[in-house]
């Protein structure tokens, strides 16, 4: 198959980290792949390094009649077997291109704050079931919606784990005795950041510097403000990473005290790395975690739960590592690039089906 993927955003998130993961594992399966993605943006930069075919396309909200019209221009002159648009802005362009050139049009949904602009007369995939129940109480049909988890790539590094352990946490200035917290993932206001940061605080204040929080990922506007606040360092800051399953083998926990979630990829790479986790109960999120036995749910906004919860896991290593072990067979079930790859090309191969032929 031609298929031809598409994404608007910027950003570096678990939106943009899926797509890379799809592409590539469609590639491997003998699909012609190219993608349609902001010149400039994380998505081009590793798409391009993997040598993929990518056009520069920035659709500017939804009135961007230049970048329909080039879109348009594409899908004929490419002949694509399928589109698969990844979020709202992309789904909106590619809803109206595909219907000029009556191209089958697949879309993934990734959150749980957006519903208009999706079509509801095409295939919907959504990334949890939680988002199915979403797009469903917002009026769509549920028989048109595949929930397909995203894969996450396996974090766990064999034998050489814990000589990277050690390693990692000497460059940190980590001992063996003390813990690490670690909150991977974008610095964003819905991930709850500012919950993390209220809880290290209060870990600090509590246990001292034994306890440290660590948060990789790339601040947004709101994130680099909260860090202008950490006057102490009571969190230490290590900025967008791409070493994940180095720092996943220093961590002793996750954390995402997140306020929306659709299903967060950090959570899923944590258990490839059978790491013990701590949640909100929001969204996606039970899907990965499941209550005392993978992980520990707390309440949204409630940084003291969060609090708690880190210091059971601190005071219960062996349950924590039972955590870890359980989280990881939830992965190797549910959650592996494999899986969603063959997943999604059934999708595709249902929406073919479906759709009349081509003139």
């Amino acid at each position: 198959m031609r298929i031809l993927q598409i994404l608007h955003n910027h950003k570096f998130g678990g939106a943009e980290q899926h797509l890379v993961q799809l592409c590539t594992g469609l590639r491997a399966a003998g699909h012609q792949v190219e993608a349609a993605v902001p010149r400039g943006s994380w998505v081009w930069q590793r798409l391009t390094e993997l040598g993929f075919t990518v056009h520069a396309f920035d659709f500017r909200a939804h009135y961007d009649v230049g970048s329909l019209f080039r879109l348009i221009v594409l899908l004929l002159r490419g002949k694509y077997d399928i589109v698969h648009t990844h979020l709202v802005r992309a789904a909106f362009y590619g809803r109206l291109a595909t219907r000029f050139c009556k191209t089958p049009l697949v879309c993934t949904v990734h959150d749980l704050t957006t519903w208009k602009n999706y079509p509801r007369e095409r295939p919907l995939i959504a990334v949890s079931e939680a988002v199915k129940r979403h797009l469903v109480f917002r009026g769509f049909s549920a028989e048109k919606i595949r929930v397909i988890f995203p894969g996450a790539r396996d974090c766990s590094l064999g034998a050489e784990s814990e000589v990277i352990r050690a390693r990692v946490r000497s460059e940190f200035g980590l001992t063996p005795a003390d813990t690490a917290v670690f909150m991977i993932g974008r610095v964003a206001e819905v991930k709850g950041h500012d919950l993390a940061f209220e809880a290290a605080r209060s870990l600090r204040a509590r246990l001292g510097s034994s306890v440290r929080v660590f948060f990789a990922g790339q601040e947004t506007t709101w994130g680099s403000e909260l860090h202008a606040n950490d006057i102490r360092g009571d969190v230490v800051w290590l900025g967008r990473r791409d070493d994940v399953p180095q720092l996943l083998a220093a961590a002793d926990m996750c954390i995402q005290p997140s306020r929306s979630e659709g299903l967060p990829l950090a959570l899923m790479e944590a258990s490839s790395a059978g790491k013990a986790m701590i949640a909100t109960q929001v969204g996606g999120v039970p899907e990965v975690i499941e209550d005392q036995r993978s992980g520990l749910l707390i309440p949204p906004d409630n940084v003291d739960a969060l609090v708690d919860a880190i210091l059971v896991l601190i005071r219960s290593p062996h349950l924590a590592e039972g955590f870890g072990a359980e989280a990881r067979k939830c992965f190797d079930a549910k959650f592996s690039i494999e899986t969603m790859i063959g997943a999604t090309l059934s999708a595709y191969s249902e929406c073919l089906q479906a759709s009349p032929a081509r003139t």
